[in-house]
Order: C-alpha cells, then sequence, then structure tokens
C-alpha cells in the first residue's frame, strides 16, 4: 500500500519531484567533482614525485663548490639515505627556439640538465624514466601546449641544434610557478652547451621518514656548506604542484557549499509547501488508523527514492564534466591509477550532501506529527500567507546566494589578472623587471647596470635590490638562513599587512608566513649574523609574499660584502606605452655589453607565472556562472507555478470581474522584480565582502594578507545584474503561462 501511495505521489507531483531531484542531483554533481577532482589531483602529484624520486631537500648553489665536504656532511648525518650533486646549465632565453617560437619573451629561467643516475628523476608522458640520445632534447610539457609543440620538429639552443624526441615530467619544476624549467639532453650535447651559459648546482637529498627537515637544513648551514641560492623542501615542491588547479578546485568547492544550502533551503520549502496542501489527507490516513511513522514513512520513502537517484544522477554527470577539467592536469602530472578510490571519493562526495538534505527532510517532516487528526482533517493549520511571505524570502535568498557565486570568482579572477596583484606576491608594482642571476661577477654587473639606469632620461623611477643569505638564530638556539632582499623599499612598496617598508638600519621586515613560522610580530627583535658578527634587528613589518616559499624578508642596504645571490631592478617608465620598445632596446644594449639579464614588463612574470592558475580559475567561474543562471531560473520557474496554485481561486475571481491577463501577470511580474532587484544588490554585497574574506583567508594560507578584491565594475555592476534580472524575468514568464488555463468560473465552485 506505501508503494502504491508513493508512486502516485511522484506521479501526481511530477514538478516537485523533478524539481526536488535537480537540486539533488546538481549537489552531488559538485561534491563528487570536488572529491574526484582532488583526489585525482593529489594522486597524480604524488604518483609523479613518487616514480619521479623527488629529492627530500634541494639547495641550489650558484658558484664554486667543494663536493667532497658535502658528501662526507651527508654520509655522517643520520638522517640522510642518499645525496648527489645535479649540474643545472642556465641558457639565456634569448638564445632558444622551440618549433618556430623564441623564448626571448620567456620569464622562466631555462636550461639543460642530463638525466639523474639515482633520484631526481626526469619523465616522460608515461612517467619512465627518459633514455636520451645525442642530438635529441625533452622539453617541458608545459611548453607543449603553450607553443603549440610536436615531436620531430627542431630547437636551438645557443649554436646546437636539437631534435624534440619528446617532452618531460618534472617533479621540482613542472608547475609554471616554479621559476626555473629544466631541458633534457645528453652528457656529449651538455658539454657542447657549456660555452653557452652559467652553470648551478643542485645540491640534493633523500632523508628518512623521520627526518626533521628544520633540523636538518641548521645542520648544513652550520656547516658552512654551499648555500648561494633558494633551498626548497618536497612538500614545498608538491605544494607548487598542486597549487594552480587546487585553486580551481577550492573555487568549485566553494560553489558547491553554496549550492548545497540552496538546495536545502528549496527543498525544505516544497516539502512543507506539499505538506501543507495535503493536511486532509494526512488526517485521513491518521483517522484510517495509519500511524505516524507510517506517515512519516511515506513521505520520507518518497524523497529516499529521489534522493538515490539524483546522487546516480550527480555521480555519472561528475566523471563526464571532470574529463576537461582535468585534460590539463593529466598532462602534467600524468593519468592517476586511481582505481577504486576516486569512485568512493565520488560516492563519499554524493552521500554526503544527500545525508544533509535527507535529515533536513526527516526534521521537516517531523513536524507534521504535531498535527492531530482532527485538525489536520479540518485544515485548521494554514500555511498560505507565510508560505508567499517565505516564498518570495527564498527567492531572494536564492537569488542573492546565486549572484554570490557568480561575483567571487569573477572578482578573484580579475584580481590575480590585474597589475597591482604584484603587491600580494612580494613584488612592488612596476613595470619593467631586470634579473640578474645564475652568472659571474653578479655584484660587478649591478652596478655597471645601476650606473646605466641612472643616465636613461626614459626612466620615471627604479630601484636596485639585491639578495643575501644571513644566517638567523631561532629562539630555541638553532640557526636558519633568511634570504634578505636589500635596498629602498618604499619605491615600490609591496602590500604590508602589519607595519611599513624598512626605512633605517636594524630595522627588518618579514613575509608573512615567515613571521608565522617563527612566531614573531612587529616590534619583536631578530638576532642575524653578519660576516661572524651578531646583530639584532627590529620587525618593522609583515608582508605579503607567495614566491621563494613565502619565506623572505627585506632590510636597506647593508654594507657588507657577503656574496650577492642576485639582484633585481625594478623601472616605471615615463611612458607606460613604450614599454616593449624600451625592454627591447636595453636587452640589445645589454647584450652587447655582456650584462646577462632578464628582462620582463612585470604584466607578463604574472601571466607566465599565474596563467596556469588564471585560466584554471576562468574555467571555475564560467562553471558558477552557467549553474547559478540554471539554478535561479529553475527556482523561479517553480516557485512561480507553485504561486500561481496557490492563487487559483483568487486568479479566477479577477477574471471573472473583467481584469485582463496582462495586468495579472503585471502583479507577479513586478512582485518577482523587485525580489530580484533586492537579491541582486544583497549577492552583490556578499561577494564584495564576504567573498573577499574568505578569499583573503585562503590566499593568507600561500603567504597574501592584507587582500583586497580589485573589482571590474563592468562584469559585477553592470552584466551579473542583467543577466540576473533577464533569467528571473523569463522564468516567471515561463511560470505565467499557466494563467491563461485558468477559468473565470472556477472561483464559483473551487479549484479543479
Amino acid at each position: 500500500m506505501k508503494k502504491r501511495i508513493v508512486l502516485n505521489d511522484l506521479k501526481s507531483s511530477k514538478l516537485l519531484s523533478i524539481s526536488t531531484c535537480f537540486f539533488m542531483a546538481l549537489s552531488s554533481l559538485l561534491f563528487a567533482l570536488t572529491c574526484l577532482l582532488f583526489v585525482n589531483l593529489m594522486g597524480s602529484v604524488d604518483q609523479l614525485m613518487r616514480q619521479a624520486l623527488t629529492p627530500d631537500y634541494l639547495q641550489m648553489h650558484a658558484g664554486p663548490i667543494d663536493e667532497e665536504s658535502i658528501y662526507s656532511f651527508a654520509k655522517a648525518n643520520q638522517d640522510v639515505t642518499d645525496c648527489q650533486i645535479l649540474k643545472f646549465l642556465n641558457i639565456v632565453n634569448g638564445t632558444i627556439t622551440l618549433g618556430e617560437e623564441s623564448l626571448a619573451d620567456s620569464t622562466q629561467d631555462n636550461g639543460v640538465s642530463c638525466q639523474s643516475e639515482r633520484f631526481d628523476f626526469l619523465l616522460d608522458m608515461n612517467n619512465q624514466v627518459i633514455h636520451v640520445r645525442e642530438g635529441e632534447i625533452y622539453v617541458p610539457a608545459c611548453y607543449r601546449r603553450e607553443y603549440d609543440l610536436k615531436v620531430g620538429e627542431k630547437a636551438k639552443l645557443g649554436q646546437q641544434i636539437f631534435t624534440i624526441a619528446g617532452f618531460l615530467r618534472d617533479s621540482q619544476m613542472n608547475s609554471m610557478m616554479a621559476s626555473s624549467k629544466r631541458f633534457l639532453v645528453s652528457k656529449e650535447d651538455y658539454n657542447k652547451l657549456l660555452k653557452f651559459g652559467s652553470e648551478e648546482y643542485l645540491i640534493e637529498f633523500l632523508f628518512k621518514d623521520s627526518a626533521d627537515t628544520n633540523k636538518f637544513a641548521a645542520d648544513y648551514l652550520a656547516e658552512k656548506l654551499p648555500s648561494n641560492g633558494p633551498a626548497i623542501t618536497k612538500p614545498l615542491m608538491r605544494l607548487m604542484n598542486a597549487l594552480s588547479d587546487g585553486l580551481m578546485i577550492l573555487v568549485i568547492l566553494l560553489v558547491s557549499g553554496v549550492m548545497l544550502l540552496i538546495s536545502l533551503l528549496c527543498i525544505r520549502f516544497t516539502l512543507m509547501a506539499r505538506i501543507a496542501s495535503d493536511q486532509r489527507e494526512i488526517g485521513m490516513m491518521k483517522a484510517v488508523g495509519m500511524n505516524r511513522k507510517d506517515v512519516r514513512s511515506i513521505y520520507f520513502t518518497k524523497y529516499l527514492v529521489l534522493s538515490v537517484l539524483g546522487m546516480v544522477i550527480g555521480i555519472v554527470l561528475a566523471y563526464l564534466v571532470k574529463a576537461p577539467l582535468q585534460e590539463k592536469l593529466n598532462d602534467l602530472y600524468g593519468t592517476f591509477s586511481s582505481g577504486m578510490v576516486s569512485v568512493v571519493a565520488a560516492i563519499f562526495g554524493a552521500a554526503f550532501t544527500q545525508a544533509l538534505m535527507l535529515r533536513s527532510i526527516m526534521k521537516t517532516i517531523n513536524k507534521t506529527q504535531r498535527m492531530s487528526t482532527i485538525e489536520a482533517m479540518n485544515g485548521r493549520i494554514d500555511y498560505t500567507g507565510k508560505a508567499q511571505t517565505a516564498q518570495f524570502l527564498l527567492i531572494i535568498v536564492v537569488i542573492a546566494l546565486s549572484v554570490f557565486l557568480m561575483g567571487v570568482p569573477q572578482n578573484l579572477n580579475h584580481t590575480i589578472a590585474s597589475e597591482s596583484f604584484v603587491t600580494y606576491m612580494g613584488i612592488g608594482d612596476a613595470q619593467v623587471r631586470i634579473d640578474i642571476r645564475q652568472t659571474d661577477d653578479i655584484e660587478g654587473k649591478t652596478q655597471r647596470l645601476n650606473t646605466y639606469l641612472s643616465q636613461d632620461t626614459r626612466i620615471d623611477k627604479y630601484v636596485a635590490l639585491q639578495t643575501k643569505s644571513y644566517p638567523i638564530t631561532l629562539k630555541d638556539g638553532s640557526y636558519a638562513n633568511l634570504n634578505v632582499e636589500q635596498g629602498d623599499h618604499t619605491v615600490f612598496p609591496v602590500s604590508y599587512s602589519k607595519g611599513h617598508a624598512p626605512v633605517k638600519n636594524k630595522e627588518i621586515a618579514l613575509s608573512y608566513l615567515y613571521a608565522k613560522d617563527m612566531g614573531l610580530d612587529i616590534n619583536d627583535q631578530i638576532t642575524m649574523s653578519i660576516e661572524g658578527k651578531d646583530q639584532i634587528f627590529s620587525i618593522c613589518g609583515i608582508y605579503s609574499d607567495i614566491t621563494n616559499g613565502g619565506k623572505t624578508a627585506k632590510t636597506v642596504l647593508l654594507k657588507d660584502h657577503s656574496p650577492i645571490m642576485w639582484s633585481i631592478f625594478y623601472e616605471r617608465l615615463n611612458n607606460k606605452n613604450s614599454v616593449h620598445e624600451w625592454i627591447q632596446d636595453i636587452e640589445k644594449k645589454l647584450d652587447k655589453e655582456d650584462i646577462n639579464t632578464k628582462v620582463v614588463d612585470i604584466q607578463s612574470y604574472v601571466d607566465s607565472t599565474y596563467g596556469q592558475t588564471i585560466n584554471s580559475i576562468r574555467q571555475a567561474a564560467y562553471v558558477a556562472l552557467g549553474i547559478s543562471i540554471i539554478v535561479i531560473l529553475v527556482v523561479v520557474f517553480l516557485f512561480t507555478r507553485l504561486l500561481v496554485a496557490q492563487d487559483r481561486n483568487e486568479i479566477s475571481l479577477k477574471k471573472a470581474i473583467g481584469i485582463c491577463v496582462r495586468s495579472i501577470r503585471g502583479e507577479y511580474l513586478r512582485k518577482f522584480a523587485i525580489g530580484a532587484i533586492i537579491g541582486t544588490v544583497s549577492g552583490i554585497i556578499l561577494s564584495n565582502l564576504l567573498g573577499e574574506m574568505i578569499t583573503g583567508k585562503l590566499l593568507q594560507s600561500l603567504g597574501a594578507t592584507g587582500f583586497h578584491f580589485i573589482i571590474n565594475g563592468m562584469v559585477i555592476y553592470a552584466m551579473i545584474p542583467l543577466m540576473t534580472v533577464m533569467t528571473v524575468l523569463i522564468a516567471v514568464l515561463l511560470g505565467l503561462r499557466t494563467i491563461t488555463n485558468i477559468k473565470p468560473v472556477e472561483c464559483c465552485y473551487g479549484r479543479e
């Protein structure tokens, strides 16, 4: 009997059943998709790092090296299981051509390596160790898509011509967020290229599982081993690999959470409306002897059936949608052989949403237990007035949440793509950046370039910053190395969440992540060893930095003779439209003077470093936009139909006294238009304020503090409101079509 009642109810309320299943399927789709993408991203990254045997600790070093002392240190350290020193030959970008494309404008540090013998392998597109032959070259996988390269094309490095034999995955430098890229050549070809570049060393270590990375780093520095370059740990490499697509997944997770809230609200309201209309039927069921448990079971069984159906549809759609979203991920990291892991993850994500929905449904159904049989049969509980008020409030909330979903990804995308976002990267808001690194006599070349720029009348202002590494003493008495950028940091200031840029001697500013890890704040003191003498610096500011692992520091220029790791110049020109022309001119002059530099405009630097991330977030923004429009359309259409059904007698009466259909429609359109405007304005405020706070918390974990949206007014204040209002009007007009079927005579004998 209960089965027949459930089937009849599903057939008699097709619109409500379809809409409920739609929301259940949509929530299942989004959470299952989030779980699938996350499992495949982390699984692919871990699989790549495992097959490549990624080092646990990497110290880059430019300059002379004593290999014997390094191997002796590794042998004596109980935490080290293996150690190797690889050579990396930096090649000037202007001398590299891939197919028909020159890398002259590349912001990456490009160079060549030979295949490692023990660990840190470079892998092919099947994640197998590459064995390269003389005359062949393997190109980083990220360049295949960027430059549309194919196997068999030619590549030119310096004066050497190579055949592209394939593409490689590099567990260290795969992501565009990593500033360097390794090409793979044979040992014979590497030796031929030596005259075209400058060598640096990758000093790599493998640890035991129980090793303490911080202790190892302190021991390494205490031995005064080569450290003229950044040190990178395996967790940081994993973060860099996962970050770009990880941000897209986090945006989808945000969309999933908001969509689940919308679904819960809509399903709860439709259920309450259904229960209100079924009061007499409920009373009759109780009158014929059915207990509360039976009544509750009938309703719950219906929604359980819809839940299972929605869950299955959601999981199937999630597998279909994930393919295009992770196509780029598969290129960079390979296909993760997840087996049952991804299936379990998808089921878990979908089941989680359904469990929350069914719990909400059960709580709503339990309200029917408070009705007596006589109250239910007489229909004394009247939800109509309350339902209509609640209905418009719900529509406003749904529109606001949908606009929030449209706005946040758009704001995030526009912010990261903007010129001023560099201030959250630890870079001043300049136009041009010149790097001097991986070369000999960095100090001499820095002075020569400084002299040249000071005489260039086309420059409005510029600053020279040089980075040196100093040992610092931690609170527990151990040592760590800190990369300190020196110079005038007031010329192109970065974003400071606390304090200000260093302007006096013995002042130092720390990046947010470093200050957090060390438990330091402004006005605290830090002890730094300069040429063997301990000096105390006062922390004057905390700034954003998501480069170099987010752990850096800034001071004024220190007058010491410590070796310069690298120098950076930032410039702003008098004529902002002549940036590219100026870059081409200075590159030619510096090349003639044998000053090896990398000159890029800042926007190109951001596009190169975060282009992959921006594209991923843009994809997520389009997904959020499409889903939000569909949700608004479905919800407004559904509740317009419900409202017309509730007002059937009133509409019939209006027709009977001569009010035309056009006027009746106009009343509803005005009500929904007001709701659409209120919901849209509320959604924009939410996306700009709450969305900024949520995004700021996320970026803060990566090192960016004091984050603020840079809003695209045309999109947020024009395009999204217009699309929202138009969608509402279309949905209302579609829902009001049933008014023409209501006859004037119906008011004389009640609803049909």
